[in-house]
């Protein structure tokens, strides 16, 4: 089983970055962008040294698989997603979703307002998946070849809930628990676990959706008396209650569609 994470951007991957995007590029079908297109998108050899100031500035969020770049997002501070590649080997993993929805939730956190980008023809289909809108097609020329790609946008006006980062230690007890009316969800985890952190814009990312929808984030552990109750083993553990009682779980999601189907029985009954 392949484990993703998203991490910040660090200058030990730029040659693989540099790598990626080249790759990415010129494994693109010729049908829809000819080798031609190909080399003025992405020059031979590719320009170590132009991307790795490039990078430092842009500080992509980095996907890693098994120990290698799997993909990259861009997000600069007015909204703009300047790149979204993934790696060919990688592709069809959601490497380019977990990554997005990291993006989001960063946006969300730095209060942009709205997000846009000059999409491929590759990549229009994930952004409208996603919400955006086209607002032009644009004609470039490079090295005397023409490409196409659209500018596209998304409005982030959209509110959604505060959003306690930290775990906490006061947690309820079982017979409060079993007290509550209505839905209402727990998460088991830390604020130092790595998988907590990576999940949590994923659940943030969802959540702005359910904004009456209680979030309770309990410190487990060992000892811990309301974890032993749930039998909760992996970090995070969300389960869904409904008057108290558990209606199903979630462990370690990473994206959205993981939390989307957690929750999508709150709608079947």
């Amino acid at each position: 089983m392949h484990i993703m994470e998203i991490k910040s951007y660090s200058n030990e991957w730029d040659a693989e970055i540099t790598d990626l995007f080249y790759q990415s590029v010129h494994a693109i079908d010729p049908t829809v962008y000819t080798p031609e297109q190909k080399e003025a998108w992405a020059p031979t050899p590719p320009d170590y040294a132009t991307w790795s100031k490039r990078l430092k500035v842009k500080r992509p969020l980095v996907a890693i698989i098994d120990g290698q770049v799997a993909g990259f997002i861009e997000l600069d501070a007015d909204g703009h997603i300047d790149c979204t590649y993934t790696h060919p080997s990688f592709q069809g993993m959601g490497v380019a979703s977990a990554l997005y929805e990291h993006l989001l939730a960063e946006a969300r956190i730095r209060d942009i307002q709205r997000l846009y980008v000059e999409a491929s023809l590759i990549a229009k289909p994930f952004f409208e998946h996603r919400g955006f809108t086209t607002v032009k097609q644009n004609t470039l020329q490079r090295n005397g070849v023409t490409l196409v790609n659209f500018t596209m946008e998304f409005d982030m006006t959209t509110s959604y809930p505060d959003f306690n980062p930290d775990y906490r230690e006061d947690a309820p007890t079982i017979t409060d628990v079993e007290a509550w009316a209505g839905y209402a969800i727990l998460e088991f985890g830390a604020s130092w676990c790595g998988h907590c952190q990576a999940a949590e814009p994923v659940v943030k990312a969802v959540l702005v959706e359910y904004p009456a929808l209680p979030l309770i984030k309990i410190v487990d552990g060992k000892g811990k008396i309301l974890g032993r109750r749930f039998r909760v083993k992996l970090w995070p553990t969300l389960i869904l209650l409904k008057d108290g009682l558990e209606v199903t779980r979630l462990v370690r999601p990473l994206v959205t569609d993981d939390v989307k189907s957690f929750l999508k029985v709150m709608h079947e009954n």
